[in-house]
C-alpha cells in the first residue's frame, strides 16, 4: 500500500463521495418517477429516509461525542447507536456507548474480521489477550496492548516508507469515502492522541493519549473510558486502512440505479428477517429426525479430532479473509494444538443458536480418559471470510478452536 497525500476531512456524512453519488441517483430517479411502477417509487422513498438516517446518525454522533475523540466506526450497529445519542447529555451518551461496547460480542466480531489485513494477524494473539484483559478489568493492559498494535500494523502498511501510527500527521490519518473520514472523525481525534506531555499528570485522564502514557507522564489511566476508546480507534484504523486501499484501486465503473436498488431491497429483507429470527434450542431427541447443519458440521469435527486427522479437523477453524490458509498449515496448527488431548468418547447434547450467525453445541467428550463439558462456538462465515446470516450461503467455522479454551472438567 502506498502513502496518500492528506484529504480534506468531510464537514458531514452527506458529503461522502459515495453517498452524493447516490443522492444523485435518487435525484435522477425522482425526476422519471412517473414511469416506474409504484412499488419500486415507495422502495426509492424507502432508500432516500434510510440514507438520511444513516448520515443523520453519523452526524449527530459526532457533534455529541466527536470533541470526546470517539470516531463512528463501520461496525457499529445503526439502531443502537440512535439510542446511545438519544439524549443531550455527553457524558450520558459516553457511557451508553461504553456500555454497548461491553455487550453482545461487540468487541469480538470486528476484532476477529481484523484478519483480512495480512499485517494484524500476527498480532491477533496479543488482541484476543487484550480482550480478556478488557473483560476481567484489566484495563491498563489493555491499552498499553492496543496502543502498540495500532502502531505496528500502521508501520507496517507501506514497508517502503515504514512510519507507525504515533508518528503519523492528524491531516494523514483522514480516511478517503469513510465516515472516519469526518472533521470529528479519526484525523481530529489523532491531535489528541500525539499531544506531548512533558510533567507527570497524576490526575484520571479519560483520553487516550498515546504520547503522555507511553512516555509514562500520565499515569491514571486505568479506567474503561480510556480502554474503550482504544477498542474504538483500533477500529477506525481499521477503516482507515480499507479506505486507502480502496482510494489506491483505479475507479470501477459507477453502480446504476437498479443495481443500487437492488442491493438496497436485499438489505431490507435481511433486516427484517433478521428482526423476525428469534433465539432457539434444538435438543438431541430431534437430531435422528432433523439434524441441524450445525450438528453434522459438529460431528464430523468431532470424528476428525477422535481419528487425529488433522488437515480435515483444522478445516473446521475459522478462517477471516477471502485467502484461505494452506491444508498443510492447518493440519500442522491443529496437530500442535490437539495432539496431546486424545478424544476417545463424545456426545453433542444440544444446539443453542444464540444469534442469526452464532450457535453454541454443547458436547459431552472423554479426553485422555477424563470426562469433560464442552462448549463449541460455531460462526457462519461466507467465502470472503465475513459473517453471514444463516439463511445465506455460507459455512459454519469452529471459534474460538483451541481445546484448551473450550475444555471444562465436569463437575
Amino acid at each position: 500500500m502506498t502513502d496518500q497525500p492528506p484529504m480534506t476531512p468531510y464537514g458531514s456524512a452527506r458529503d461522502l463521495p459515495s453517498v452524493m453519488e447516490l443522492e444523485q441517483q435518487i435525484q435522477a430517479s425522482r425526476l422519471l418517477g412517473f414511469l416506474l411502477p409504484r412499488n419500486q417509487r415507495k422502495e426509492i422513498k424507502r432508500l432516500h429516509d434510510e440514507q438520511r438516517r444513516i448520515t443523520d446518525t453519523v452526524d449527530a454522533f459526532y457533534a455529541l461525542l466527536g470533541p470526546r475523540n470517539w470516531v463512528f466506526t463501520g461496525d457499529l450497529q445503526l439502531d443502537d447507536i440512535q439510542a446511545a445519542i438519544a439524549t443531550a447529555d455527553p457524558n450520558e451518551a459516553e457511557q451508553r456507548l461504553v456500555e454497548y461496547y461491553q455487550s453482545d460480542d461487540r468487541i469480538l466480531f470486528p476484532l476477529r474480521q481484523l484478519n483480512r489485513f495480512a499485517e494484524m494477524r500476527p498480532r491477533m494473539p496479543l488482541l484476543q489477550k487484550a480482550l480478556i484483559d478488557y473483560e476481567a478489568g484489566r484495563y491498563y493492559s489493555t491499552v498499553l496492548v492496543l496502543l502498540s498494535v495500532m502502531d505496528g500494523f500502521v508501520n507496517e502498511l507501506n514497508t517502503a516508507h515504514r512510519k507507525g501510527l504515533h508518528a503519523r500527521a492528524p491531516e494523514d490519518m483522514v480516511a478517503w469515502d469513510s465516515v472516519v473520514g469526518h472533521h470529528l472523525g479519526l484525523g481530529h481525534a489523532h491531535q489528541s492522541f500525539i499531544k506531548s506531555y512533558f510533567k507527570t499528570d497524576t490526575s484520571e485522564t479519560t483520553e487516550l493519549a498515546r504520547n503522555g502514557i507511553m512516555h509514562r507522564t500520565l499515569v491514571n489511566y486505568d479506567n474503561v473510558i480510556v480502554a474503550t476508546k482504544a477498542w474504538n480507534r483500533l477500529f477506525a484504523i481499521a477503516d482507515w486502512a480499507d479506505s486507502r486501499k480502496i482510494q489506491a484501486v483505479p475507479v470501477e465503473r459507477p453502480s446504476t440505479f437498479r443495481e443500487v436498488l437492488s442491493r438496497c431491497h436485499e438489505m431490507r429483507v435481511n433486516k427484517i428477517r433478521l428482526e423476525q429470527w428469534k433465539p432457539h434450542v434444538h435438543d438431541k431427541s430431534s437430531f435422528a429426525e432433523d439434524p441441524s447443519e450445525v450438528v453434522t458440521i459438529c460431528t464430523d469435527f468431532l470424528e476428525r479430532w477422535r481419528k487425529c486427522q488433522w488437515g480435515p479437523l483444522g478445516q473446521h477453524f475459522i478462517q477471516f479473509g477471502s485467502t484461505q490458509r494452506p491444508l498443510g498449515e492447518l493440519a500442522e496448527e491443529a496437530k500442535d494444538l490437539y495432539r496431546q488431548f486424545t478424544l476417545e468418547e463424545w456426545d453433542i447434547l444440544r444446539v443453542r443458536h444464540v444469534g442469526a450467525a452464532v450457535a453454541h453445541a454443547d458436547v459431552k467428550v472423554t479426553v485422555n480418559s477424563e470426562p469433560h463439558q464442552a462448549d463449541l462456538r460455531w460462526v457462519r462465515i461466507d467465502e470472503t471470510g465475513e459473517v453471514v446470516m444463516e439463511w445465506k450461503p455460507g459455512r459454519w467455522s469452529l471459534s474460538p478452536y483451541g481445546p484448551t479454551i473450550f475444555l471444562k472438567p465436569e463437575p
